[in-house]
């Protein structure tokens, strides 16, 4: 029971007009339950106490249990010293919460580990200092980009209760192009040739030729007119059409909850299955909630827990089976671009057949992109002689 109730023991003659009385005074009984001819038990709100107490002399009324808040004062009243040394642990955590107890760097190369450690002890980022807002954090992020932008692509600081994880991603060397002193381009997959340049070396394909994965394009052997071989570096790029058949579901009715930015960080007591917080606040209408305990007793029905609320917005979208097929082909293009950075062009996608599952769609595609199959092989002389002969 949440509200200020009071369990209370009746006794005297004739209980039942008593109860009469009871009614009479519109007081509002919660449960009554005759024990005795001459004694009753009930409970009431706190506010009618005073009504009941008018009939003490007839009657002995005897308070036998609290609820709500009224017991939470009684309890008080009991073990003021054990609730004083509470009050005094609960705000020592609170203290304690808002300092970084450790910074724990997620990745598997030392030496970025150590080099960004000293990055973020330069900004305070360091066990046994307070912890940093928002803004701030987001400050030290672009400017450790901007100081390391060679060697770190992404870097994010996330609070984990008295902690910080931050999670980088190495900028990736751009591959390096094998340069050989003879060479030869071949066709990294099957496709139709759309686009051959060649700077270096004899064209020995042509545009809408079809050619198979490893099939000289651009060769780097000239065959001479008394039949022997020159050999060149054959330079050049060749760009050609690929099929792909791409299974795909989309959902015909769409929820996203996106956070808005808004956050509240609050210190929340958990005491006999009630909840109070150290610091009223407005809870927003949408949220989600991350709780980290800070203190949980063995003896005492209590626990303290650091929490924060995200305000959330949550957007619903239904489509029409035509806005479906549209949003996955959209999907499909999207991580297809993401997977194989060759793609330059997605130059058709055609729906080959369709289901319509009521809560979904599934798709069967064929997808035709323009690709970069240039791919550049060694040619050793001592080789193609011996082959020839």
């Amino acid at each position: 029971m949440n509200n200020n109730y009071l369990k209370v023991k009746v006794v005297g003659r004739n209980v039942n007009n008593y109860i009469k009385w009871l009614i009479k005074q519109k007081i509002n009984i919660i449960n009554l339950k005759i024990i005795k001819y001459n004694e009753l038990e009930l409970i009431i709100d706190k506010k009618d106490y005073n009504v009941l107490s008018k009939y003490s002399k007839t009657y002995k009324i005897t308070i036998l249990k609290k609820y709500g808040k009224l017991r939470l004062i009684d309890i008080i009243k009991n073990n003021s010293i054990i609730l004083s040394c509470l009050i005094f642990s609960i705000f020592f955590i609170y203290f304690l919460s808002h300092l970084i107890f450790s910074v724990d760097i997620i990745y598997n190369n030392k030496e970025i580990v150590e080099k960004i450690s000293k990055e973020l002890q330069k900004y305070n980022i360091k066990p046994l200092k307070f912890k940093k807002t928002v803004k701030y954090l987001d400050e030290v992020k672009s400017r450790i980009l901007k100081e390391n932008k060679d060697t770190l692509e992404w870097i994010e600081i996330e609070e984990s209760g008295t902690k910080y994880i931050v999670k980088i991603v190495e900028r990736k060397k751009e591959e390096q192009v094998k340069d050989y002193e003879y060479q030869t381009i071949v066709a990294s997959k099957n496709a139709i040739i759309k686009n051959i340049k060649a700077y270096s070396g004899e064209k020995i394909k042509t545009v809408n030729q079809y050619v198979t994965k490893d099939e000289p394009i651009i060769s780097g052997v000239l065959t001479k007119p008394d039949g022997t071989n020159l050999y060149k570096k054959a330079t050049g790029s060749v760009f050609g059409e690929i099929w792909y058949k791409v299974n795909i579901e989309y959902p015909l009715y769409y929820q996203e909850e996106s956070v808005t930015g808004k956050s509240k960080n609050v210190i929340s007591i958990y005491f006999l299955n009630n909840k109070f917080s150290l610091f009223p606040y407005k809870k927003y209408k949408q949220f989600k909630l991350e709780s980290n305990s800070l203190f949980t007793s063995n003896l005492l029905p209590i626990k303290i827990a650091k929490e924060k609320l995200y305000e959330v917005e949550i957007t619903e979208e239904i489509y029409t089976e035509e806005g479906a097929i549209n949003k996955a082909i959209e999907l499909t293009k999207e991580k297809m671009k993401e997977k194989n950075n060759k793609i330059v062009e997605i130059k058709q996608v055609t729906v080959l057949e369709k289901q319509n599952l009521n809560s979904k769609i599934k798709l069967n595609l064929f997808v035709s992109t323009i690709e970069d199959i240039t791919k550049i092989i060694e040619i050793i002389p001592e080789k193609v002689e011996e082959k020839n002969e």
